[in-house]
């Protein structure tokens, strides 16, 4: 670590300094500031007026009895990547390692109050010094003119008032851990950097993360740091952001996205998560979950909650306030997402979903579930068309239980279909018919349809002899490539001399009575949320047994 010697004002290089041995500068960044190659050459540096700082900060660090001060502008050898990377990644360290925080706020007049013009000083506006307020144990606060105007931990009760940081934190910065990451990430959504890398790069120490540094790297590094931040922590509060509403980011309206990917674009996207805190205080949901190059992978039961939303809801395990009772289910937060081929996204992103207690709302089962990191606005275009040759069901006229679907990554339960992917798809679905009062005497049916070449749909009872066939490649087929690449049920299931038809009937025995269970499965032309597309159509009836049977018992009819 490079420091100043306090007395002969000059740089020396100490590898490992001892704990509050040093006095550290923090500062908004002006003209003519002293660079470590300025610093070499006193005739030069004495003419710069970054060199007040120096000398006032060495003097004060004197008057604190400390030999050496830190200053960045002349530390930090910034024509050197590997020293400027080390120096960022080790910066929250050194600041709460220092024995005082010297803060000079430039625009801060001599003859105003500290109250008055402090929470509009421009020192509050910058990113990098948020990092500053908090990890220093101790900080002292100078105007314009070096008066001293106040020091933290005195003024922690204030400062946490004009900055929304929680006391707790400012006064033990080792207790960030225990805020959520949602809440700490609102600390710097109102905060400016120069650059844009550096809205991610001055908050590692904010959450514990280290990455390196990668300028021209542009807006990617606040994903990279979300990316780092989900590598340390099962804290679901970091995907409570929300977008600017429409109208007033200052955005073309062409360019606002109704569908997003889970991961923020900036903090300002965290501003309304000041409020947020654990849904039951002092109990923290623990979810393992971590990035691939599908998205976000997280095994999770998702909400339904009909009459509000056909998207589904994901609960964050937050909320806006900590005392719910323990045998209240409301006041979670979560994001809406919606299911797409090529896995979830959040929709309604400038919203988030809040629990009451007017809603009826249905927990899902559990399963594995990847969530789009991000999504380009001509990706949004795409998934508002997405029910463009899906599959719709239609059971009200058979009713039934939907046991298994396939491919199940591309069925939306809340919203019954199929979505398509590429020219068209192949859809499965198991379906268990309840026969009379008898719970346990149920009818299986296997209905398949596709929508490759033409539409078609086959029905297939237990006895059927493609039954086993059929069974089996549901059970092998895992990819969805298994269903759209190409028309497999024409391929490897139905007979070659077969015309299958987008109509499709076959009558079964009732092994209770003497009736006939009569299926029809009908795919036609359908519109769905004023998209084109296909309604699978079941209709469910019986008939009694005509006195003409075969040697089986069974009417000569269309048996499947």
């Amino acid at each position: 670590m490079r420091l100043i010697d306090t007395e002969a004002i000059e740089l020396v290089q100490i590898t490992e300094p001892a704990e509050y041995s040093y006095a550290i500068l923090s500062h908004t960044w002006e003209d003519e500031e002293v660079s470590i190659q300025d610093f070499q050459y006193r005739d030069r540096r004495e003419k710069m007026k970054g060199f007040d700082k120096i000398k006032w900060t060495c003097r004060l660090a004197l008057e604190h009895g400390l030999r050496y001060a830190w200053v960045d502008t002349c530390c930090i050898d910034k024509t050197s990547s590997a020293e400027l990377s080390e120096a960022i990644n080790s910066m929250f360290m050194w600041y709460m390692t220092s024995a005082v925080c010297i803060v000079y706020l430039s625009d801060h007049p001599p003859q105003l109050s500290f109250e008055d013009h402090f929470p509009r000083s421009r020192w509050l506006k910058r990113g990098w010094t948020l990092q500053e307020l908090i990890a220093p144990r101790t900080a002292e606060f100078y105007d314009a003119a070096w008066n001293f105007r106040g020091r933290k931990p005195e003024l922690n009760s204030f400062l946490a008032h004009v900055t929304n940081i929680d006391e707790a934190v400012l006064h033990n910065s080792q207790t960030l851990f225990d805020v959520p990451v949602g809440r700490r990430m609102s600390w710097a959504a109102r905060r400016q950097t120069t650059r844009v890398e550096d809205q991610a790069y001055c908050l590692l120490g904010i959450f514990g993360v280290n990455m390196p540094m990668i300028y021209g790297e542009g807006a990617r590094a606040f994903m990279r740091l979300q990316e780092e931040i989900v590598k340390e922590t099962n804290d679901l509060s970091l995907f409570a952001w929300t977008d600017i509403p429409p109208g007033l980011s200052g955005t073309e309206s062409w360019m606002q996205q109704n569908y997003r990917g889970i991961f923020a674009r900036s903090p300002r996207e965290f501003a309304n998560c000041h409020h947020l805190r654990p849904r039951i205080k002092d109990a923290f949901l623990t979810k393992e979950f971590m990035v691939t190059n599908k998205g976000l992978r997280i095994e999770t039961a998702l909400v339904s909650v009909p009459g509000v939303t056909q998207d589904y809801v994901w609960n964050l395990g937050v909320s806006e306030r900590d005392d719910w009772p323990k045998d209240s289910v409301e006041g979670w937060v979560g994001v809406y997402l919606a299911k797409t081929a090529n896995g979830y996204v959040r929709s309604r992103p400038y919203s988030l979903f809040r629990a009451e207690p007017q809603w009826r709302r249905y927990r899902n089962d559990g399963n594995l579930i990847h969530i789009r990191k991000d999504l380009r606005a001509l990706e949004s275009e795409p998934i508002e068309n997405r029910y463009q040759k899906a599959i719709c069901l239609n059971f009200e006229r058979a009713p039934c239980h939907i046991a298994a679907v396939a491919p199940p990554q591309l069925w939306d339960q809340n919203r019954m279909l199929f979505l398509n992917q590429g020219q068209g798809i192949n859809a499965y679905m198991l379906l268990r018919f309840s026969l009379g009062d008898d719970s346990n005497s149920t009818l299986q049916l296997l209905i398949a349809c596709s929508t490759m070449v033409k539409p078609v749909c086959y029905i297939w009872a237990e006895h059927h002899p493609l039954w086993s066939s059929a069974m089996e490649f549901l059970n092998t087929a895992r990819e969805v490539s298994d269903y759209v690449a190409a028309d497999y049920l024409r391929l490897q299931l139905l007979p070659r001399t077969s015309d299958p038809s987008p109509v499709e009937a076959c009558s079964i025995r009732h092994p209770l009575s003497n009736a006939m269970i009569n299926v029809q499965a009908v795919l036609q032309p359908h519109v769905f949320e004023g998209q084109p597309c296909y309604a699978l159509e079941l209709v469910l009836g019986q008939s009694l047994l005509p006195n003409t049977t075969n040697g089986r018992g069974i009417s000569d009819m269309n048996l499947c």
